[in-house]
């Protein structure tokens, strides 16, 4: 698989340059990975920019009561990782190799330069950040109305009540 062609199919990347492409697909290095592989931990700060290529990653977390969730299953074409590596914060769930998987991954370094805004590529890879957490808004926007509507019944859900 030539990692520059599936980047030029993704969301975002067809208003990269072809260079651009190039030199994000020269930084990022691709691997096989088992299943149950760990790529990030809950309450840990993800260390690279993980991007699906073949097979699934499970999204997980240990809720308050200790009970371990499964949030979703990222497939090919999905970013993980990002939240993290953009906010400089811990993750807010373990992304974890369901399965064997192929994964390239953007090292942390690399990212830093890349998400910089004052350079041409920095606003163009911004832009396919922006991208791919637009969609995971979406996602989220869609579980959580998914919810509300298993709570308040098959209809409507019922707005909250002042007071």
């Amino acid at each position: 698989m030539l990692l520059k062609r599936y980047l030029h199919e993704l969301p975002g990347f067809e208003h990269l340059s072809e260079a651009d492409v190039e030199h994000i697909a020269a930084a990022m290095q691709v691997d096989d990975y088992p299943d149950g592989h760990v790529f990030v931990y809950q309450d840990k700060l993800a260390k690279e920019l993980f991007l699906v290529l073949d097979g699934k990653v499970s999204v997980c977390r240990y809720g308050r009561t200790g009970k371990y969730y499964c949030i979703k299953t990222l497939q090919a074409g999905d970013f993980f990782g990002l939240l993290s590596l953009a906010e400089g914060a811990p993750s807010e769930a373990s992304c974890i190799a369901s399965g064997p998987v192929r994964v390239a991954h953007l090292p942390f370094s690399a990212f830093m330069l890349l998400y910089q805004p004052t350079s041409e590529i920095g606003c163009r890879f911004q832009f396919v950040i922006a991208s791919q957490l637009a969609r995971d808004l979406h996602e989220r926007h869609r579980a959580l109305r998914e919810l509300l509507a298993r709570i308040y019944g098959a209809g409507q859900a019922q707005p909250a009540k002042e007071g």
